[in-house]
């Protein structure tokens, strides 16, 4: 009697090995299109936020350039003074910036390094490097 159970126990873990090549098969035709179908709305949800986020990409360009002009109209400043001190324009300017959550903090830290008494200058000659660096196309 247990010859019997063995020899169904055989067959069945036969029957199983023997099913593990087209369960492989099927899972691989499920998982290309799981991809298709998430490539498809993918491609729907970026086109749907693609208007949204160039906006938005607007809005940080516009405070990245806000950030160049006052760094360079503190230099200005700066040029024309022979007692310069740090323009209430730029502590203003730092206050306001700073709300928008969206500011690079670094850029934040070097107007607190020039208000501390850094000289402007750290800030305009690495100016290009910076709008490369934050600037959104």
């Amino acid at each position: 009697m247990t010859n019997h159970l063995d020899s169904k126990l055989e067959e069945l873990d036969l029957r199983k090995k023997s099913l593990k090549p087209k369960i492989d098969e099927i899972n691989m035709e499920r998982e290309k299109e799981i991809q298709d179908v998430n490539k498809k709305y993918d491609h729907m949800i970026f086109e749907v936020n693609y208007e949204v986020q160039q906006f938005e990409n607007s809005i940080y360009n516009e405070l990245i350039e806000s950030f160049g002009n006052v760094v360079s109209r503190e230099l200005e400043i700066k040029r024309s003074n022979s007692l310069y001190s740090v323009s209430d324009q730029l502590k203003e300017y730092r206050e306001n910036i700073a709300k928008f959550e969206i500011f690079p903090k670094e850029l934040i830290e070097k107007l607190d390094k020039v208000i501390d008494g850094n000289p402007i200058e750290d800030i305009i000659y690495i100016l290009d490097d910076i709008k490369k660096k934050y600037l959104k196309s």
